[in-house]
């Protein structure tokens, strides 16, 4: 080898032992970063008469199906992590029967007031117990609706927030592809770029599912797992809620998760909610509705002192029960001005009947009974309510809690399920992808050694041009 060989040799090992080295060290110094894969720099020989070894191309060394699963998994953790919190913050409210605020509880307490004034009908204190039991029954109904309402507010905010979270990163895909053309595969720019574009897809999976598509030139373009485009190339398809009835757009296309017809999402946060926001809280909604209805129509068609229209014990603000109002009946649920005692408080109406013109004989329990009896009438519910439909009212709190309680608990065992799989196939990633600090410490002291070589190298041709100008 000539001298100028052996000198081009050295200087091109040193160039190559220079970008080894750095990517060594960009490794261990992100050895902790989230989501950061393992850079490798694959040497190629430049040809005869051109140098040693160089840097072909830094490869990532990702592994494709793990990353897909990983995804496909954490999808399906956020989307049962959503139900699970959602419901969550309403059950606790909604309570459990036997923990004495349930609106199970509370029946059971108005029952037995009502029992005691059948008993006892001229004690005064027997009917504003009663009158108070009933007050406390329907608080807890509203009350229960109120915070279902405040439930599905909470839903459609944070639907809100995925959808421009989602655009967002939607945006910064399209904004990496262009910048992508600017280098060319195998270069540590592209490499960075590509750690930014897999950090945005791990992000988006979490949302929504999607599959990826890598075009010639790098850029991706990005669909949901159905087939509806939501990134191609430069041109994003903005993502809009409808809060409405819950419509998920993305462009012209409806990917309205459970919603027939159309190409839905099937997993991440946006399913979940929407499921919330479809299904689930809707049909809380309809079991409060028509547990309040049962309460109201029991109460005026067993009341035989009411004219047609008159409103009875429990009421829809103040009036009579309308079946084209039905809808939200359990937030407007209210006790009878004449009987509640923040009203006209003539408490011996729920012995002598809410209609009457006058006390009847303080002895006279008959009106009381017809209202025990009432209870045990089939409430009649609508099949969507997922409850019996023959069911009384005696039992359809319960039903209804134990219900929505079971909901909540499956959601959980849900959740659960799919963050240990998420966790297992994360950490396998992990362990395939993720950087080995020893390994990396071993590889710079490979690179500090191909360094002195180099440098001797050169030292040495440095040496022996001198002695051979000295000589001349």
């Amino acid at each position: 080898m000539s001298l100028s060989g052996a000198l081009n040799s050295a200087v091109s090992g040193l160039q190559t032992t220079q970008g080894l080295s750095r990517i060594a060290a960009d490794n261990v110094s992100n050895a902790m970063t989230p989501g950061y894969v393992r850079r490798q720099g694959m040497l190629v020989s430049p040809g005869p008469g051109q140098g040693g070894p160089v840097i072909g191309e830094v490869r990532r060394e990702v592994d494709a199906s793990l990353q897909r699963l990983s995804r496909l998994e954490n999808g399906k953790m956020a989307q049962y992590q959503v139900i699970q919190e959602g419901l969550n913050r309403y059950t606790a409210y909604l309570g459990q029967p036997g923990d004495g605020t349930s609106p199970a509880d509370r029946f059971n307490d108005f029952q037995n007031s009502l029992t005691n004034l059948a008993n006892m009908p001229s004690s005064n204190g027997t009917q504003t117990a009663a009158v108070l039991s009933a007050e406390d029954l329907v608080q807890s109904v509203r009350g229960a609706a109120t915070t279902l309402g405040t439930t599905l507010n909470d839903v459609n905010m944070e639907i809100r927030y995925e959808v421009a979270d989602l655009n967002q990163a939607l945006y910064q895909l399209r904004d990496l592809n262009v910048n992508r053309r600017d280098f060319g595969g195998g270069t540590l720019q592209s490499a960075q770029i590509d750690e930014k574009i897999d950090g945005l897809m791990d992000q988006i999976s979490g949302i929504l599912d999607t599959r990826v598509a890598v075009s010639s030139n790098g850029s991706i373009s990005i669909y949901t797992a159905n087939g509806a485009a939501l990134l191609e190339g430069d041109f994003v398809q903005d993502v809009k809620f409808f809060p409405s009835d819950g419509t998920l757009m993305a462009g012209s296309q409806d990917i309205t998760p459970f919603k027939e017809g159309v190409r839905g999402l099937r997993h991440g946060s946006l399913v979940g909610l929407t499921q919330l926001k479809r299904e689930v809280i809707p049909r809380f909604s309809l079991q409060l509705d028509e547990y309040a209805r049962g309460l109201v129509q029991s109460f005026e068609n067993a009341d035989a002192t009411l004219s047609p229209g008159e409103p009875g014990l429990f009421t829809d603000n103040g009036l009579a029960f309308d079946p084209l109002n039905s809808v939200g009946l359990a937030s407007r649920l209210r006790l009878n001005d004449k009987v509640s005692l923040s009203g006209d408080g003539e408490v011996w109406r729920i012995r002598d009947g809410l209609g009457a013109t006058e006390p009847g004989p303080a002895s006279d329990s008959s009106q009381v009974v017809l209202f025990v009896e009432a209870l045990a009438n089939p409430v009649g519910a609508d099949p969507d309510t997922g409850i019996p439909t023959q069911i009384d009212l005696k039992s359809f709190a319960a039903e209804m809690i134990a219900s929505q309680a079971s909901e909540r608990a499956r959601s959980q065992n849900d959740f659960n399920a799919a963050s240990s799989a998420a966790e297992v196939v994360m950490a396998a990633r992990r362990n395939s992808e993720g950087v080995n600090i020893d390994d990396e410490m071993q590889q710079l002291m490979l690179i500090e050694q191909s360094y002195a070589a180099n440098s001797r190298i050169l030292t040495t041709v440095s040496e022996m041009i001198d002695t051979l100008i000295a000589a001349v």
